[in-house]
């Protein structure tokens, strides 16, 4: 007697959010009209660079505590921090690079 394996409850539901690309329940690629990697809407900055900090657990903490007093973000702090070391080192403030970006545009 063969048994054949009992189709997957789950499998023919589309999710939001879900891969246009995922496999079918009978393994073929379902096809669809929708881009496969759509970009996500929003403002376009190529002026901005996202870049990621590594913070001891403790400093961040610190970070959070400062923004709070100051009713502010964190972000704010360290663009603070940037500019003190930007200056430091002889170079214009945050505020002057920004100004000078704008107009070259």
């Amino acid at each position: 007697m063969i048994v054949s394996k009992r189709p997957s409850v789950i499998g023919g539901l589309k999710l939001p959010g879900s891969d246009a690309r995922a496999l079918a329940a009978d393994g073929a690629p379902e096809q669809s009209d929708a881009a496969p990697n759509p970009k996500p809407a929003g403002r376009v900055r190529p002026e901005v660079v996202h870049t990621s900090v590594y913070l001891p657990r403790e400093v961040h903490r610190r970070l959070r505590e400062i923004a709070f007093t100051r009713d502010c973000k964190v972000h704010d702090v360290i663009m603070e921090g940037i500019d003190a070391a930007l200056q430091k080192h002889g170079h214009p403030s945050v505020d002057t690079i920004k100004g000078d970006q704008r107009s070259k545009q």
